[in-house]
C-alpha cells in the first residue's frame, strides 16, 4: 500500500511543532528521527511510536495497538499506534514523543547515519 503524502505531511508538521524531527523512507514506510535516533515509523498511514520494557505498559493502558507485521505470528512488538487525534493535541503529542524518544535512546537505535562520525565508522571498517 503506497504512503499517503498528505498523512505523512500532517504527522510531520504536528511533530515538528513539538520538537525537531526528520524523516526518511524505510522499507514500506517512513522512519521518524529525533537527533539521529529513530523513535517512530509511519506504515500504511498509521503512526507508531517506539516503546521499551518500561514504557510498554503505558501504551497498552491507553489501548494503543502494537504493530504486527503481516508475515509474523504474534511477535512482541515495541511500536504502538498513536491515535490520530493526538496529532492535534500538542501537549499530549509531546508527552508521547518524550516517552518514545527516551525508549529509543535507551535502546541506542541510531538509524540515521547522517549523524554518525564517519571517521570512527571508517576506522572500524579498516580494522576488520
Amino acid at each position: 500500500m503506497p504512503l499517503n503524502s498528505h498523512y505523512v505531511k500532517q504527522a510531520m508538521d504536528a511533530m515538528i511543532s513539538v520538537a525537531p524531527v526528520t524523516c526518511r523512507r524505510i522499507f514500506n514506510g517512513i522512519g521518524i528521527y529525533h537527533l539521529g535516533v529513530q523513535f517512530a515509523i509511519i506504515l500504511q498511514d498509521k503512526l507508531y511510536f517506539r516503546a521499551n520494557e518500561d514504557s510498554r505498559c503505558l501504551f497498552e493502558a491507553n489501548q494503543m495497538e502494537a504493530f504486527q507485521p503481516r508475515c509474523a505470528d504474534k511477535i512482541e512488538s515495541y511500536f504502538f499506534q498513536l491515535p490520530d487525534e493526538v496529532l492535534s493535541k500538542p501537549d499530549e503529542l509531546k508527552y508521547w514523543m518524550r516517552i518514545s524518544v527516551e525508549a529509543a535512546h535507551q535502546g541506542e537505535f541510531l538509524d540515521d547515519e547522517s549523524n554518525i562520525d564517519l571517521t570512527i565508522r571508517h576506522n572500524r571498517q579498516a580494522s576488520l
